[in-house]
């Protein structure tokens, strides 16, 4: 009797052993999952951001001066943020915000913005830099010019954060359209499952990010 619950015990302790082990081992591959599909952002994102640099040192240097002054807010909060899985939706927006100045002073009257979250309502919490790709995914994709510019709306709706813009696609796209839209949902579904909204018409186009209540640890 006494044989057959040592062994019981023994072989319930490996079983156990075994279970946290296997955590573990899906917990370091969600971990590198996690940190390959940030690290693709930073690179697309500085490759973009010095193309633009690149274009105002030619039309207005004291532009391109004010645009190196927001880039390094911006490039500072993503080595903040970089080992983090969620930041604060306040922090997210503030650093959207210099995002959106580099992106004014660029195209000028060609864009046109409308952001008003209230202090109210930015309580919560998002992936870091999701709001920038979603706000640089519309860049990408749509047409923007002082004859036909572009009107990018920002707001929360109940728990979710929206990206809207109206749709006036480019004839041409990029050979890599859709990762920055994917990337975002990849890393979602490692955090959460949550789902992301996408919604297109004809005229309007729009992406809504899960805010979620709590840190993921």
């Amino acid at each position: 009797m006494h044989f057959n619950v040592f062994f019981g015990f023994y072989f319930y302790k490996r079983f156990k052993e075994s279970q946290i082990k296997e955590s573990h081992q899906e917990k370091q591959q969600i971990t590198a999952q996690f940190e390959s599909l940030k690290n693709q952002l930073d690179p697309h994102f500085l490759f973009n951001s010095l193309n633009v640099l690149s274009g105002l040192i030619e039309e207005s240097p004291k532009k391109a001066s004010m645009f190196t002054t927001d880039l390094s807010k911006i490039y500072r909060y993503v080595l903040e943020q970089k080992d983090k899985s969620l930041v604060s939706l306040q922090d997210e927006l503030a650093f959207s915000k210099a995002y959106l100045n580099l992106l004014s002073l660029r195209f000028e009257d060609g864009i046109q913005i409308d952001l008003h979250i209230s202090e109210e309502e930015n309580k919560g919490f998002i992936l870091p830099l999701s709001l920038q790709l979603l706000i640089e995914n519309v860049i990408k994709h749509n047409v923007i010019s002082l004859k036909k510019p572009l009107f990018l709306k920002i707001y929360r709706n109940a728990d979710y954060l929206y990206v809207e813009n109206n749709l006036q696609k480019k004839k041409v796209l990029h050979g890599n359209s859709g990762i920055g839209l994917k990337n975002i949902q990849d890393r979602y579904r490692i955090l959460s499952n949550l789902p992301i909204h996408i919604q297109e018409s004809d005229t309007v186009f729009s992406v809504g990010l899960p805010i979620m209540t709590e840190i993921v640890t």
